[in-house]
């Protein structure tokens, strides 16, 4: 029983580190990149207003998990850094909607490249015989920690 909570302390306790090992490689493969100016947490900007069907200020914050005061802030940095601009909506003059430059497309391509050389790198560690029970794995952990994270904000 011991030697069992011991090794699921393990478990965690590497799933933890390998996140974290791969945010401070992809920190590193930005700053080594094409465009050294933009952080990580710029980057997942752009990369949210490129996933959002409808990218207004409020849907990208959402889709980030942070305050539109929040993305404001950064999207002003990113705007000056011009990988991006804001405009009025043209239907309904109250909402901004966030779109990207060429220069941002171009970072998100850099952004994907990394992604993609990371999925590599899991891909080799994970035999093909395994990818289902991990995945399968890690969506179940990722959905109790969903439930988690609601049952905090609401106390």
């Amino acid at each position: 029983m011991v030697i069992e909570v011991s090794r699921r302390l393990d478990a965690i306790e590497t799933v933890v580190a390998v996140f974290n090992e791969a945010m401070a490689i992809q920190e590193i493969y930005l700053k080594k990149g094409k465009f050294k100016e933009l952080s990580m947490s710029e980057t997942h900007v752009l990369d949210a207003i490129d996933k959002v069907d409808f990218p207004s200020m409020t849907n990208v914050a959402k889709e980030l998990h942070i305050t539109v005061g929040t993305l404001t802030t950064a999207v002003k940095k990113i705007a000056e850094k011009g990988f991006l601009v804001k405009e009025r909506s043209t239907k309904d003059q109250r909402v901004f909607l966030l779109k990207l430059t060429k220069k941002g497309h171009e970072a998100l391509v850099v952004h994907e490249n990394f992604h993609r050389e990371l999925a590599n790198i899991y891909k080799s560690a994970i035999p093909d015989e395994r990818l289902d029970w991990v995945f399968d794995t890690l969506k179940k952990i990722k959905i109790d920690l969903e439930s988690f994270k609601k049952e905090l904000e609401a106390k």
